[in-house]
């Protein structure tokens, strides 16, 4: 779909840090590997409004779905 891949996921979660309305996000198809899935799981840890994100069809591996659980 739009590959944004790690660097795109590491804009997205900047963004994620001040978003008070968004509250579902669909990052499947866009080549997010660990690093990328880890950067946006930082980012909600300061967002109490995101309650899904879609990370499906990427390569986030063990790693990457290990930071989103945690």
């Amino acid at each position: 779909y739009n590959q944004i891949g790690d660097e795109g996921a590491g804009a997205i979660a900047d963004t994620l840090k001040h978003n008070a309305t968004v509250t579902s996000i669909d990052l499947g198809s866009n080549q997010i590997g660990a690093e990328g899935a880890k950067i946006i799981s930082d980012s909600l840890k300061h967002n109490a409004t995101v309650t899904s994100i879609d990370f499906g069809s990427n390569q986030i591996g063990a790693e990457g779905a290990k930071a989103i659980a945690d």
